[in-house]
């Protein structure tokens, strides 16, 4: 999965990356693309950034690994929005790849016979 996350590196060095309380105004502007919540994050952050994206009709990818997710943008972080329309439009193509439209992770078995 390291592979289809290398691309928020990317988008990070073109400032279009913001998390936390910048990430939860992006939101409600409608100036994120799509929401990428890592797998620790606590059940209140999963709840309110679950039901803000819900709201606005955000795409949310919620099982994303810490490790993996923080490793590619170089920060400690649970949770990331991407600001910029292209980018987004690439992160959820590689997500849809791995998770479906459903934002379940597929099994293992099933990427390995594509």
């Amino acid at each position: 999965m390291q592979n289809n996350l290398a691309f928020l590196g990317l988008a990070k060095r073109a400032n279009a990356i913001v998390s936390g309380d910048r990430m939860i105004e992006g939101i409600r502007k409608k100036s994120v693309y799509c929401v990428l919540l890592s797998d620790n994050a606590s059940e209140r952050t999963k709840k309110v950034i679950r039901n803000k994206c819900a709201f606005y009709n955000i795409p949310l990818f919620d099982s994303i690994d810490t490790i993996d997710l923080q490793s590619s943008i170089g920060e400690n972080v649970v949770s990331i929005g991407i600001t910029n329309y292209e980018m987004a439009q690439k992160v959820l193509k590689e997500m849809r790849c791995l998770y479906g439209e459903t934002g379940e992770k597929r099994k293992q078995e099933d990427n390995e016979g594509k």
